[in-house]
């Protein structure tokens, strides 16, 4: 099942040219440098999508190429699976599943002091248990790795993430400046849109509007894109935005 564990390695990840440095980037980075500047200590950024956590983490690793990055997928978040991808990462093979202790400490000796490992859609990693409840196994495993090891990690995802971390109270009180993100401020949304060329406070409030109600950040970038082919060189005006916010779906119920 490991192979389906998506790794990004620095050298290969996807460039984030275009982020824009809005209160909720700046928030995540804040936290995520406050543990790399503290080896063995632990964050979690849980927010709701389309909020920036992904670019925000991929400008991280841009500016930190001994970061890992490891995406987590639904139904694979048991300690094998994680021993498995790190231990491709770091070139070590394949764990056995009778010395997953010894091979902890080969991961945690091959990661290294001071590193970060960053965990993608980390609410995967509590797993459903058949006789009830949840398995919180895995985020203790690697709490007890950066710990041993001295290296800092940064648990990301939705925010039932936020959950399934409180429910581990050992855990919780170990996160340093956890950040979670249950809406998208409109200030972020202007930033967002001036950076596009957009200050129009009518066209910002709409995109506000729309951000709350759909994809977030992601949709904004996407209806300013499809304003500025419309606009076909010329400053984006309001009615471009408008009609790309009903070319895409993403207008208000009742909106002409």
């Amino acid at each position: 099942m490991a192979e389906h564990l998506h790794i990004i390695k620095p050298p290969e990840a996807r460039q984030a040219p275009g982020l824009v440095m809005t209160q909720t980037a700046t928030d995540i980075l804040r936290s995520v440098k406050l543990v790399a500047d503290e080896p063995g200590t632990l964050t979690m950024v849980a927010g709701i999508p389309g909020c920036g956590k992904s670019e925000t983490l991929l400008r991280f690793i841009q500016n930190n190429p001994e970061a890992i990055k490891l995406d987590i997928v639904a139904g694979e978040g048991r300690i094998w699976d994680l021993a498995a991808a790190l231990m491709q990462h770091l070139e070590m093979g394949v764990p056995n599943s009778r010395r997953m202790r010894e091979d902890r400490q080969r991961i945690t000796e091959a990661i290294g002091f001071g590193r970060v490992l960053i965990l993608d859609e980390a609410q995967y990693l509590a797993n459903y248990n058949p006789r009830g409840g949840f398995n919180f196994d895995a985020y203790e495993w690697l709490r007890a790795m950066a710990e041993e090891g001295s290296f800092s990690v940064v648990f990301c995802g939705d925010l039932s993430l936020a959950d399934a971390i409180g429910s581990v109270p050992q855990l919780r009180r170990r996160m340093v400046r956890p950040v979670e993100i249950r809406s998208i401020p409109k200030p972020d949304v202007a930033m967002f849109a001036a950076s596009r060329g957009v200050t129009d406070s009518a066209v910002v409030d709409a995109l506000a509007a729309m951000a709350k109600r759909h994809g977030g950040i992601g949709d904004v970038k996407r209806t300013l894109q499809h304003a500025e082919i419309r606009a076909e060189g010329r400053r984006i005006a309001a009615a471009d935005v408008k009609a790309a916010l009903l070319y895409l779906g993403l207008s208000a119920r009742g909106d002409g």
